[in-house]
């Protein structure tokens, strides 16, 4: 169940980007059996980066954002979009504990988006904003 629910995930981001300063693709990996306690510390570790760079963004909020600054004479982004609103849908329908986070501290910030699977498997989708 685990790979098919990472195959769908993997086959909704195909083609999706996350605009800011640059434009970068998403990916999905397994990050197996890590409690949601120990989450931030393993965001931290698996970043290098120290745990007060880590900031915790609301996910509905992250995905409205998203969602909403498109124009819609832009067929390419409404395109993104629409892949975007795919993407939640099926992952709000499929992972408990959705969080948001970004690691801060320099100009190309990485965003992960975690969320776990019913046997406790942490599923991470990760791009990066580019900031200066």
């Amino acid at each position: 169940m685990n790979h098919n629910i990472l195959t769908t995930i993997t086959r909704l981001l195909l083609g999706v980007l996350y605009f800011s300063e640059s434009e970068s693709p998403f990916k999905a990996t397994d990050w197996g059996k890590i409690p949601p306690s120990a989450l931030q510390q393993e965001i931290a570790s698996r970043y290098q980066s120290a745990p007060f760079n880590l900031k915790q963004v609301d996910n509905i909020a992250f995905f409205d954002h998203l969602i909403s600054k498109v124009d819609p004479g832009d067929a390419p982004m409404v395109e993104n979009m629409r892949k975007i609103e795919a993407l939640r849908t099926f992952i709000v329908q499929n992972l408990s504990n959705i969080q948001v986070t970004r690691v801060e501290g320099s100009t190309k910030i990485p965003i992960i988006i975690t969320g776990y699977l019913p046997d406790g498997s942490c599923l991470a989708i990760e791009t990066f904003a580019i900031e200066t």
